[in-house]
């Protein structure tokens, strides 16, 4: 007669942890990074279903420098609100036959410029923050798998949320020339001029294009770049919770595969 063989007292405790986990402090941990989410979710605009009130976007005025300290040949102040640029007066030194001439130009205000990076940031925090309320509306986590595909997609959200604000993605020639925020611009730029605002990480940069021949290629290519730039500081602030609701979505994922590795080995 087969004797069945006990459980290890070490695995039961395991398998009691982890019941608690899923009982308990996934809901909590969820919660928590619930907050941290919303608490970012103010530094963006609003999205309806949420509330507009506790929006913390407001209208800054900033001045864009060099990165060298040096004046330049660029000189930028714009009116930055949420994933727009309100307002802003720029000027950049233009060649014209064999002379240099200072070009100004000036964001209509009626136009904004529109920073897509802010914008897909704030879709892709809202979709994490959107799967969290659905899932937590239902009754309770009954398995490892459940948890872990729900953080997957938590995960996934915040990096590209995260990813589009701190790697700009490289614009062809073709998408700066043709860009219809260049539009906005009283009076336009030059033809052989593309204006480009993005942002990196915590900083607003704008690149100021100079478009020429190419003596190798006989096609029209970019001659020389001229930057200047500024600290954002709730950019800043927004890609740190990025970041630390990451890191507590992960804490959280490796604890519930860890314990349901133990469990199932036994």
């Amino acid at each position: 007669m087969d004797v069945k063989k006990k459980e290890d007292p070490e695995i039961q405790t395991l398998r009691h942890e982890l019941d608690w986990l899923l009982r308990d402090q996934v809901h909590k941990v969820l919660e928590e990074i619930s907050s941290i989410l919303l608490e970012c979710s103010r530094l963006f605009p609003s999205r309806p279903g949420h509330d507009e009130n506790k929006c913390m976007v407001t209208s800054q005025r900033l001045l864009l420098n060099s990165a060298n300290g040096s004046n330049g040949s660029v000189k930028c102040m714009v009116t930055l609100v949420g994933d727009r640029i309100s307002e802003g007066d720029i000027s950049f030194k233009h060649k014209q036959g064999k002379d240099n001439h200072t070009y100004k130009t000036t964001i209509n205000p009626e136009i904004s410029w529109k920073l897509q990076q802010v914008q897909d940031a704030t879709n892709f925090l809202y979709g994490a923050i959107n799967t969290i309320e659905e899932q937590e509306e239902r009754q309770g986590y009954t398995s490892c798998t459940q948890v872990t595909l729900l953080l997957d997609k938590v995960i996934d959200s915040l990096n590209q949320g995260r990813s589009a604000l701190a790697f700009p993605k490289r614009k062809s020639l073709e998408e700066l020339v043709y860009n219809r925020n260049m539009q906005t611009l009283r009076p336009s730029v030059p033809n052989d001029v593309a204006l480009s605002f993005y942002v990196h990480a915590s900083k607003l940069i704008l690149s100021v294009y100079h478009l020429g021949i190419n003596a190798s290629t006989h096609q029209t290519d970019i001659i020389s770049r001229n930057q200047v730039e500024c600290s954002v500081q709730w950019l800043n602030e927004a890609l740190m919770l990025f970041t630390l609701a990451l890191q507590r979505c992960q804490q959280l994922k490796d604890k519930v595969t860890l314990l349901e590795q133990i469990g199932s080995g036994s």
